[in-house]
């Protein structure tokens, strides 16, 4: 045990600091030392530790799929999800991803809980560390053409066609299997909060569609989808009414639809008054 009488503060600090983890004893010294800076690192490295093994307890939680299926033979396990059911405009972001087996070096979570700081960040750790990532998008055409559970599906379908490595086993987020897969697959509901590969895929899915709407915001700045990424909030609601839909909403939305018959609407009205 560390005799703390005759150290600094900062000699405890960069002590602290050279071993990386404090035995619970350790820290059960530094709390009742006399000195309250002391006692404020006991309680800083206390949290810290505790933050660490949660996020050991979570990675270990999300991994247990995978894992199952390393010990059946699997090597190539993809996760895969999709975002962008609900908006007006845009289109659905589907991501696949194939984590390397083992244990991921950094949290994860479904891409809903995190911030956006948080998911840029992680955006990058997991493009870096992956083994693949996959991309597949759904046009706002084709959400019309196909409603959006079938476009939902297609993107996944061509976010794992676009991996740079088959993959031998997939993760599905949600209830409902992707066509035509020709490897094994199992839908897992409420999959990016259960499972590391689904959760990495909806993080990429996220920040990909958001850069997304954040360029068609600069190509049709009326509608603000850098700020509601496409979704119906009141302003975007209010700016369809004013300025009718764009090329890029989805007109099988009731509020598009009916934002779109409106503006044909007054454009015959308009029509009407100049030709007498």
């Amino acid at each position: 045990m560390i005799n703390l009488q005759n150290l600094t503060v900062r000699d405890i600090k960069e002590w602290a600091a050279g071993k990386g983890r404090l035995l619970p004893e350790e820290i059960a010294a530094l709390r009742t030392d006399p000195r309250i800076s002391v006692q404020k690192l006991a309680a800083a490295w206390e949290r810290m530790q505790a933050d660490q093994q949660k996020a050991q307890a979570q990675r270990r939680r999300l991994y247990r799929f995978r894992q199952v299926l390393y010990r059946h033979g699997f090597e190539s396990i993809a996760g895969v999800d999709e975002v962008g059911r609900g908006p007006l405009a845009g289109p659905v972001v589907a991501a696949a991803v194939i984590l390397p087996s083992g244990l991921p070096s950094f949290r994860l979570d479904d891409s809903k809980q995190l911030s956006q700081a948080q998911r840029n960040e992680l955006y990058e750790k997991i493009n870096k560390e992956a083994v693949a990532v996959g991309i597949g998008i759904a046009q706002p055409q084709e959400i019309d053409a196909l409603n959006i559970h079938n476009a939902s599906l297609l993107a996944m379908y061509r976010a794992l066609s676009s991996l740079q490595q088959a993959p031998d086993f997939c993760f599905v987020d949600g209830r409902f299997l992707v066509p035509n897969l020709t490897c094994p697959q199992r839908a897992i509901v409420s999959g990016d909060g259960r499972c590391d590969v689904v959760a990495a895929a909806s993080i990429i899915a996220k920040v990909t569609r958001d850069r997304l709407l954040e360029e068609l915001d600069t190509i049709y700045p009326s509608y603000g989808f850098a700020a509601n990424k496409g979704y119906p909030t009141f302003e975007h609601l209010q700016a369809l009414r004013e300025h009718g839909p764009s090329p890029v909403h989805r007109y099988s939305c009731t509020p598009v639809r009916l934002a779109g018959e409106n503006a044909a609407v007054t454009r015959g009205e308009k029509n009407s008054d100049c030709t007498g």
